[in-house]
């Protein structure tokens, strides 16, 4: 089928009203992590309506196993001989900031802009390709391939919802993860490794000798070594440093870092980790670049720490890469689809036929997060990112005040009807 007979008729279906009118009913469902049943309900509801066949996944939470929540999957089936499409989104938005100045859950619609939590983090998503699928079926197009519409849980778990979706076989030819992006299609976007250091000494009172106070380092201030040698968090870390790495044209900046936590007990006050009054523990976050894995990134970690050691021999250290916990979460590889891919292809000349514009394509409206398409991609789906969205208006991320303009929706959900069109056509 070629798209370009049925152009018009697909973008008139897909209207200013039809979005609005599912991304407040979505905005107006609160869906926490773990608490995403009743929009899934909606979700569900509205796709079986448009005509998809829907299929309700239960997810059983990775660290409380009595905690259930669902997803649904929408089914646009094709008449046979095309490859299979996944348009990827998650439900649950980010984090309830303090400082709102409008009703989080209210969908105020004002001068263009929706309002609320998960407008574009990413129901706003989710919606734009719910109502992509809706133009196409009402349009009366017959496409070759599957379309699978994924409204998915517990991104914020890590991608949870999705490593579902792949152990419950669900499978595609290539994805579309609609993130916000700023418009931008981004095929590439940094991975994500999380690091847990422990260090510690002997005990060491008032009264010492010569020969314990040689062999005691506080084990905070082991810490303090190992956070000095890396470095302050969000700097780029250079070529040459302590991370091999080659530099990504379109990820300026990375790889970096963040430390997240530090932790030690005292035998005077209630013990809140398990740990001993001997030890300290830190964890911190490396953002990858493509290229780099989670080998690569255990062996620096193991050189750097041995390298300091050499300096500070009383440095006594456990690493664990990926950190207890993170293994199947927070542990995601860097993501690459070529441009010359068929995917990238068909949606950057959907964003021009929706936007009027060239696309940008590359890492740039990311901004070094990580998506449920790059888990995707691990799996061996060939993945990019795209969504309506651009958090650099914002002082900071996440935030109070999250919105998105409606037009922007409308031309995500217009690009992804084109693409869907052409590569399942």
């Amino acid at each position: 089928m070629s798209v370009d007979g049925h152009w018009e008729n697909i973008a008139a279906g897909i209207t200013d009203r039809q979005v609005l009118a599912l991304e407040q009913a979505a905005i107006r469902i609160p869906s926490t992590t773990f608490e995403e049943g009743p929009i899934a309900d909606h979700f569900a509801s509205y796709m079986k309506a448009v005509g998809l066949e829907v299929e309700m996944m239960d997810v059983t939470h990775p660290a409380k196993p009595g905690k259930r929540t669902r997803q649904p999957i929408g089914g646009l089936r094709g008449s046979g001989g095309g490859p299979t499409l996944m348009l990827n989104g998650h439900m649950d938005p980010g984090v309830e900031m303090s400082g709102w100045s409008v009703d989080p859950y209210g969908a105020k619609f004002d001068d263009g802009w929706v309002w609320g939590m998960g407008a574009h983090d990413d129901k706003g998503g989710v919606v734009a390709a719910i109502c992509a699928l809706e133009a196409i079926v009402k349009a009366g197009v017959r496409l070759r391939g599957d379309v699978l519409v994924c409204p998915v849980v517990a991104h914020k778990l890590g991608g949870w919802g999705t490593r579902a979706l792949l152990k419950h076989g669900v499978r595609a030819d290539m994805a579309i993860n609609m993130e916000h992006s700023a418009l931008t299609i981004a095929n590439v976007c940094v991975g994500i490794v999380m690091v847990r250091i422990r260090t510690r000494s002997p005990e060491l009172f008032f009264r010492y000798s010569a020969e314990a106070k040689a062999a005691y380092q506080n084990p905070i201030e082991q810490l303090c070594r190992i956070v000095d040698r890396i470095g302050p968090s969000l700097d780029p870390i250079p070529r040459g440093g302590w991370l091999r790495f080659t530099p990504h044209p379109e990820l300026p900046g990375f790889p970096t870092h963040t430390f997240d936590t530090i932790h030690k007990e005292h035998y005077y006050q209630p013990n809140a980790t398990g740990m001993s009054s001997r030890e300290a523990e830190m964890i911190f976050q490396i953002r990858t670049v493509p290229g780099q894995t989670l080998e690569s990134v255990r062996a620096d970690v193991h050189l750097l720490l041995e390298e300091i050691k050499k300096k500070s021999p009383t440095l006594d250290y456990e690493v664990t890469v990926p950190a207890p916990g993170s293994e199947e979460g927070w542990c995601q590889d860097p993501m690459e689809t070529p441009r010359e891919h068929p995917l990238v292809a068909a949606l950057a000349e959907g964003h021009r036929r929706a936007a009027g514009a060239e696309p940008h394509i590359g890492g740039w409206g990311r901004l070094g997060n990580v998506g449920d398409g790059n888990i995707l991609g691990a799996a061996g789906i060939p993945s990019v990112q795209y969504g309506a969205g651009d958090i650099r208006i914002y002082k900071e991320w996440p935030t109070p005040d999250e919105r998105v303009k409606l037009s922007d929706l409308v031309m995500a959900a217009r690009a992804i009807a084109y693409a869907t069109c052409r590569l399942c056509g």
